[in-house]
């Protein structure tokens, strides 16, 4: 049987015309639905990660857009790439001639794997891609697949950085657009002043891991400063009750020039 959930006003706010329609003396019956991994229609399910690229070495086959794109996006994170293709984009060749990639051969063969962590198939071949993703599994390599991203080992994410800050949203390859959409509203609700409020935690962080305070008495800091709305108070230009605010919760364990001269080394890093 299905189960009776309710009242009215829990659905009121999804806007959803045909549940408003459903509802019968202020409840609706509802049917739960199949868990995600029971359903055959489903993606495959990936494990969200980050991944530290710094002394790595990744591999792009393919020098059009796409190669382009991955590349792009890979020299922020500091590996070394290595690029295979016939031809190189415009944006490519600019790479190249500035030593920032390698291109190392113009077909794609097996052994080109070897001292490889991370595998991009981005060339326009469908029969390649499949191959180069399955060269990459046999040595237990990740593999994204441009042209079939469901058949490689991993799929890159919607991603917005704010500072210290990294946003990445996935549909687990449902729909990239819809992935770009929720990326590009969350890009304009998470504004500096989260990023400032990271800052601040991290350096507060440091100072608790740096100045013998007892463990207990810095998490609970920690905790006091992170429950508290600064981001809210900056976009509010209430900068002045965020440091109040700020040099009250660390009291107890931190004297008030300290806190303000922790709060002013952060503050200037956003006001240079």
């Amino acid at each position: 049987m299905p189960r009776e959930l309710g009242p009215r006003h829990l659905f009121n706010r999804f806007g959803n015309d045909k549940l408003q329609g459903a509802l019968e003396d202020g409840r609706v019956l509802w049917k739960p639905m199949m868990p995600m991994e029971k359903c055959p229609a489903t993606p495959s399910r990936y494990y969200p990660l980050f991944l530290s690229l710094e002394g790595k070495t990744c591999l792009v086959v393919g020098g059009g857009a796409v190669g382009e794109r991955k590349v792009g996006t890979l020299l922020k994170y500091g590996p070394a790439i290595r690029l295979v293709a016939r031809q190189l984009s415009a944006g490519l060749e600019e790479m190249r001639t500035l030593g920032l990639i390698d291109w190392i051969a113009k077909g794609y063969e097996k052994s080109l794997l070897d001292g490889i962590s991370l595998v991009f198939a981005a060339t326009d071949d469908l029969d390649l891609n499949r191959a180069i993703a399955a060269d990459a599994f046999d040595r237990g390599l990740w593999c994204n697949m441009a042209t079939e991203p469901e058949r490689g080992s991993f799929i890159v994410p919607s991603v917005f950085e704010r500072g210290m800050i990294s946003v990445a949203v996935s549909t687990a390859g449902g729909s990239p657009a819809v992935a770009k959409l929720l990326r590009q509203k969350l890009e304009l609700e998470i504004g500096s002043e989260w990023d400032f409020f990271v800052r601040l935690l991290y350096e507060l962080r440091q100072r608790v891991k740096d100045g013998g305070i007892v463990e207990k008495e810095g998490r609970e800091l920690l905790a006091r400063v992170a429950r508290l709305p600064i981001p809210q108070w900056l976009a509010e230009g209430r900068a002045g009750v965020a440091l109040a605010k700020t040099v009250q919760s660390c009291g107890p364990v931190m004297t008030a020039d300290q806190t303000r001269a922790l709060w002013e080394n952060v503050w200037n890093l956003f006001s240079s």
